[in-house]
């Protein structure tokens, strides 16, 4: 058998792209007082950590994570007074599914807006930060935002995994089509930067020099499409570590609880 004949089809790499590896374990984001939430919505059941009293702020992971990703984020917040809601996104951590997308958790989050309430600020992490923004172009309301490693283009990253699934031009634009299908829209206007000027909400973007996941480019470019935003860069954190350092948990919350 050729290689050619061992290629993946189109869609099969559309299946893999949209189809999120679980982690071994789903660990909670442990928290005093912390209650698990339920949400129904029509885009599928939410899975929502709450903590603390207060403004609410919104903490959303990235593809393939769970809500204690941001965890070091939770004490600060509340100590500042504020209240932690953190989600598991749609197929991810406790939330049910086995598919997902940017634009199908956006939509989730914003179904989920009258049960979530009202929202002071949000905190996101990677392509956590895309289904904010696509959330906030749908009307979900948030004040302040804090986006953290933000990817710029879905399209270039699908276009990665067809690369790498070995899909040639032709089978990209087919699984791109069939992504577009699946997802409910274009895959190419799934873009943080097409959405930015749009934007009205104060915004902080976060992002490591050193980042192999997703190149500190992408968020240069939203940050100067978003009016007013701000862009602060770090070096040698990476894609992950970057939601732990110390510093950089002080830069978000600080954001937050700003009042300019």
């Amino acid at each position: 058998m050729s290689n050619v004949d061992q290629r993946p089809s189109p869609q099969e790499v559309a299946h893999l792209f949209l189809t999120p590896r679980r982690p071994a374990q789903v660990e909670a984001l442990v928290l005093p007082g912390i209650e698990t939430h339920r949400l129904a919505t029509p885009e599928g059941e939410l899975v929502v950590q709450r903590a603390g009293h207060g403004p609410a702020v919104l903490l959303v992971h990235g593809w393939e994570g769970q809500a204690c990703d941001l965890a070091a984020m939770a004490p600060p917040l509340l100590a500042a007074g504020f209240a932690v809601t953190a989600v598991h996104l749609p197929a991810h951590g406790d939330s049910p599914g086995q598919q997902s997308s940017i634009p199908q958790a956006a939509r989730t989050l914003r179904a989920a807006a009258p049960q979530l309430g009202a929202l002071h600020g949000a905190i996101a992490h990677s392509v956590g930060s895309a289904v904010l923004v696509e959330a906030l172009h749908a009307g979900l309301a948030v004040q302040r935002v804090v986006l953290i490693a933000a990817p710029a283009y879905y399209e270039r990253y699908a276009r990665k995994v067809a690369a790498a699934a070995g899909l040639d031009a032709d089978g990209t634009e087919a699984m791109l089509g069939l992504l577009s299908g699946r997802i409910g829209m274009d895959v190419r206007e799934v873009s943080l930067p097409a959405r930015a000027p749009l934007r009205h909400e104060p915004a902080l973007f976060l992002h490591s020099g050193d980042d192999r996941v997703v190149a500190i480019e992408d968020s240069l470019m939203s940050a100067a499409a978003w009016p007013g935003a701000r862009h602060q860069r770090v070096d040698g954190l990476g894609h992950r570590r970057i939601l732990f350092d110390p510093a950089v948990v002080a830069a978000a919350v600080d954001f937050i609880a700003s009042t300019c």
